[in-house]
């Protein structure tokens, strides 16, 4: 084997290109003409000729190259064979065939095998012209391959990227929802110390100050009868403290029995809500009707346990600050909620800055959202507050045998608005 290396010019575009080239040539004498053909096309050509397949994979194996031009037929040697070798490393190389003789069918079997051109050498000026289309053509294969392999990067970064960031917003929902439980667990514990706190007070009433004013009034009682038989003239004005004193005892005694029979027992919303609206109006000897429209869905025990106790504190509400002498609790069941209205005669509602500060206020709305209710307290037009909670249930609704009519005969009363519309006085 002969190696021939040349250096060889021309002048492109003011400056010359460089050009490495393989020739797969068994003459040297030809390998000479084809690196002149290239010096006078522009090439500053850096060339090695080999002519057996060792060669060849060698060449292939240590150096990069532009360009291989490969004779058609050489002693033990060939250019498919030498196509095949270039194929099989992979690479991607213009392949041109320089050969002193050619069948066109062997010329068009070896283009579609991979070769990208054949040149005769008795025709080399075509030879400058399909180096330059066959460089041009690699540099575009070169370039889109480098594009698509950016592509792929920039593909499995995001890919990353999107696997990172579903990771901190799951990191992040779990989190969150951690929190929420937290909360949720705050707001039950706050709810029960609340309650328990009322039942305390509950029996602080019944206990301590119930018997000390039960006390007072026997003492009072006393007194009375001993002016009595006295003819003191202090007489009937004992007897009015008296008579007081016994109101005071019978309101406590209520205020004890409400505030420490907090327990419901049973999940049945119609069934508690009954037994309050009979409660109210035995206790405080005010109307207290009770309807319900449309069949109630099952609800959970914690739902209904929420459910009476923020309507148990709305008709408490109305009682002690509104000195309401009627009150209506309505539920009404839709397709996917259930709303209960708690209305009533007395004061409306009002709104001071300190509003959001009361304790029962707050607690009604805790109690709301620890079963996905929403809360809403609204004065009404001519005289009154109405309270809405509307709760989400689910679609399948079961009826509990309860029509528009009374419950647990309870008296219902008329509509609220209708009556605070006929009268001009407010309840005292």
């Amino acid at each position: 084997m002969s190696t021939t290396l040349k250096t060889v010019g021309a002048i492109v575009s003011g400056a010359r290109r460089p050009l490495r080239v393989l020739l797969v040539e068994d003459s040297e004498p030809d390998a000479i003409l084809l690196a002149r053909a290239l010096e006078r096309g522009g090439f500053d050509t850096k060339s090695q000729r080999v002519d057996t397949p060792s060669e060849l994979d060698l060449a292939l194996r240590t150096s990069p190259w532009d360009l291989i031009l490969c004779d058609h037929a050489m002693p033990g040697f060939s250019a498919p064979e030498a196509l095949e070798l270039v194929k099989r490393r992979g690479l991607d190389v213009p392949f041109i065939i320089v050969s002193g003789y050619i069948e066109e069918q062997t010329a068009v079997a070896a283009m579609k095998a991979g070769a990208h051109d054949y040149v005769m050498k008795d025709r080399l000026a075509r030879l400058v012209p399909a180096v330059q289309r066959e460089l041009r053509d690699a540099e575009v294969r070169r370039a889109r391959r480098e594009s698509e392999a950016e592509l792929r990067r920039a593909h499995e970064e995001l890919e990353l990227r999107v696997e990172q960031r579903t990771a901190d917003l799951r990191a992040a929902n779990l989190k969150l929802e951690n929190v929420i439980e937290e909360r949720k667990r705050l707001e039950n514990e706050l709810l029960e110390i609340a309650e328990n706190e009322r039942r305390r007070i509950g029996f602080d009433l019944h206990d301590d100050l119930g018997q000390k004013l039960t006390g007072a009034s026997m003492m009072i009682k006393g007194l009375e009868q001993r002016l009595a038989a006295e003819k003191h003239v202090c007489v009937d004005e004992a007897r009015r403290i008296g008579v007081l004193m016994q109101e005071i005892v019978t309101h406590t005694h209520n205020l004890a029995r409400q505030f420490s029979s907090l327990d419901v027992t049973g999940d049945n919303l119609t069934v508690v809500l009954s037994r309050l609206s009979a409660n109210v109006k035995k206790m405080f000897e005010i109307t207290c009707g009770l309807t319900i429209e449309g069949p109630l869905p099952e609800l959970s025990a914690n739902s209904t346990l929420q459910l009476y106790k923020i309507a148990q504190e709305a008709v408490s509400n109305a009682i002690k600050h509104g000195k309401a002498s009627q009150v209506s609790i309505h539920i009404e069941s839709h397709h996917d909620e259930l709303v209960m209205t708690i209305k009533n005669d007395g004061l409306p509602f009002s709104r001071p800055a300190t509003a959001q500060n009361r304790m029962g206020l707050r607690i009604m709305n805790y109690r709301a959202s620890t079963i996905g209710a929403t809360l809403e307290i609204q004065p009404l037009n001519k005289g009154g507050t109405i309270v809405n909670c509307v709760i989400p249930t689910p679609t399948g609704t079961k009826s509990d045998g309860r029509s528009r009519a009374g419950i647990g005969g309870v008296e219902r009363p008329e509509p609220l608005e209708r009556e605070a519309a006929a009268s001009s006085t407010k309840p005292t």
